[in-house]
């Protein structure tokens, strides 16, 4: 098992999870975070997390530094609705780049499934890794993933790093369990968008496992997504979602309605994502999602039940609301 590993992004969402993750497996963590404000105070006290404040998108040199004898590196730093071109591709360059200087031998990134034209898929498909990607018409977030995804992979054709790649679903856990493939939000009011399928779900703790499993092979694994085992449909999902006191009210509006109203409207990125076809189907073609490379390659074990899970994330949050 690797014994030093770096972690961009550390104290996101998905990062924090790496750390708790790699520090269970007894690893040396180098977390990277914007601000050290930001890391949790129990970082400072761990002799075996190195923290290190730096902005990945313009301080190159003395993140090869920094990287230098690490055996593997989580990129999770990106954003979701902020400058892409920064954050996410300028960003994914300077740690690609200094990661060659050091000589880091194994690059692991958290991808997307929004990488996925899902377009080409019919109603009530599987969506598989052998998925074709494409992003045109897409939010500039996936059109991002998707050119950070061809970033890591031109450096292992170059320099010949191994790369491994987790397109991770809807990340969700406590504090972050509403998702946009329900439909949008506004206040206490949600409008669900239903013509069937599931959500794509992968809980955080589950990424963050997945992530740390990639670590261990030091050749790469190639291509994998990454999603819960039980996926709700979307009624199922509110209904657990509900029981932590939101949304009050929910219209259920059907997939069809919403198809024909993108069809006409134009087709341009001036308009809200759901008067977009490619958007819209991304977020809500009726689909299931194959994760059985996963449990091959990474051997995942089987996670448990959507309405648990959910109901433990809410009693979290709640503790964590609470905690004076």
């Amino acid at each position: 098992m690797m014994a030093y590993v770096a972690i961009t992004g550390a104290a996101g969402f998905i990062g924090r999870h790496c750390v708790a993750q790699a520090r269970r497996q007894n690893m040396h963590v180098i977390a990277f975070v914007r601000r050290l404000e930001s890391a949790p105070p129990s970082w400072r006290a761990d002799r075996n997390i190195t923290l290190i404040a730096l902005d990945l998108a313009t301080q190159t040199d003395t993140l090869a530094k920094a990287l230098i004898g690490v055996d593997a590196l989580i990129h999770c730093a990106a954003t979701l609705s902020g400058d892409q071109r920064r954050d996410t591709l300028q960003v994914s360059a300077h740690v690609i780049a200094a990661s060659v200087s050091a000589e880091v031998p194994h690059l692991v990134l958290a991808g997307s499934l929004d990488v996925y034209d899902v377009r080409t898929l019919p109603d009530h498909g599987a969506l598989t890794e052998a998925c074709p990607l494409g992003t045109q018409g897409r939010t500039p977030y996936a059109k991002a993933k998707q050119a950070q995804e061809d970033m890591f992979e031109d450096a292992a054709k170059t320099h010949g790093v191994a790369v491994s790649i987790l397109r991770l679903g809807a990340v969700w856990g406590p504090g972050c369990a509403f998702n946009a493939h329900v439909g949008p939000a506004f206040g206490t009011l949600l409008v669900m968008i239903d013509g069937g399928g599931v959500v794509p779900l992968c809980r955080v703790e589950r990424a963050a496992a997945m992530l740390l499993r990639a670590v261990q092979y030091r050749a790469g694994i190639g291509k994998i997504n990454v999603v819960d085992d039980d996926l709700p449909d979307r009624p199922r999902f509110i209904r657990a979602l509900k029981a932590g006191g939101w949304p009050k009210r929910v219209v259920r509006t059907p997939l069809w309605l919403w198809r024909g109203i993108a069809t006409l409207s134009p087709n341009s990125e001036k308009m809200p994502g759901l008067l977009r076809r490619a958007v819209l189907e991304t977020r809500h073609r009726p689909l299931t999602y194959d994760n059985a490379r996963m449990h091959k390659v990474l051997g995942a074990p089987k996670s448990v039940s959507f309405e648990t899970a959910m109901a433990a994330d809410l009693a979290r949050q709640i503790d964590q609301t609470e905690t004076p």
